[in-house]
């Protein structure tokens, strides 16, 4: 069910007045946000309200492509609130699978959104879902899966191999594919995903990146911790003089010198912003 306008925009200035910095615009399939409302989805009118309050950072997830539309794809390049990341489930590479799936939209329309998402925002950080092993996948459906992720480049993916929900249609389809198989398949798609992650992260060296702090490492509480507009973990030694506590909910800027397949990390430049 879609919540009114007004009470989103309500709720995110109680947060704004509030003193919050950042707001993640939550849904099943968020962007289908408005199509039981007003019969079709008016997703952009809630990141149009939510980033008139004044918002630092907003976010939304998760997406579903068949919703994603123009309007909001172009906000990637005009909302002043709206981070440069964007999760977009693909699920699978291979147009078969996704018929099956009943995803409601073919690989090449998923990479016309991803062209009109770089074209609104060149350095969009892109992240999806994928599937290995649903029910009848050969290996020509696998290896389409594997080059949509070296064609997108994406920052993350969320890997799984195909589980049966019982009730669900795919649980009723026949599937004699060995378990070795699949997971050999997994493995394949683990690799070339800590491949692209390793290479789309080597894009921030030598950058100044502002970061949310979220707080100080599990392993070290001498070195922050938080998030880049991107939303890439970063790391980086807490100054001199400086409480972590007090840093929690602040922004600093962070000169990236070390790029990993899952995290960044550099020294902080600056004061931060309380």
């Amino acid at each position: 069910k879609s919540r009114a306008l007004e009470d989103i925009e309500r709720e995110a200035r109680g947060y704004v007045e509030a003193g919050v910095r950042e707001i993640t615009l939550l849904g099943q399939n968020v962007n289908s946000y408005g199509r039981d409302l007003y019969g079709e989805p008016r997703f952009v009118d809630v990141l149009d309200a939510v980033d008139a309050t004044g918002i630092e950072r907003l976010r939304f997830a998760t997406s579903h492509p068949k919703d994603l539309t123009d309007e909001v794809i172009a906000r990637f390049g005009s909302l002043r609130s709206l981070m440069p990341a964007l999760h977009l489930p693909a699920q699978s590479g291979s147009d078969r699978i996704l018929a099956a799936m009943n995803r409601r939209y073919t690989r090449e329309h998923y990479l016309g959104l991803i062209a009109k998402l770089r074209r609104a925002c060149p350095d969009i950080a892109l992240s999806t879902d994928l599937i290995v092993g649903f029910p009848g996948e050969t290996e020509e459906d696998f290896l389409q899966t594997l080059s949509l992720v070296r064609e997108v480049g994406y920052g993350q993916v969320f890997t799984f191999i195909y589980s049966k929900r019982e009730g669900t249609p795919a649980a009723k389809m026949a599937d004699d594919t060995p378990r070795e198989v699949i997971q050999e398949r997994f493995d394949r798609l683990v690799e070339a995903v800590q491949e692209g992650a390793w290479q789309a992260n080597q894009a921030e060296l030598g950058r100044v990146v502002p970061v949310l702090v979220e707080g100080t490492s599990k392993r070290d509480a001498a070195m922050l911790t938080g998030k880049s507009p991107k939303n890439q973990t970063v790391h980086a030694p807490l100054p001199a003089g400086l409480d972590a506590a007090g840093l929690v909910g602040a922004v600093v800027d962070v000169r990236v010198d070390e790029a990993r397949t899952w995290y960044l990390a550099g020294t902080v430049e600056g004061a931060p912003r309380p």
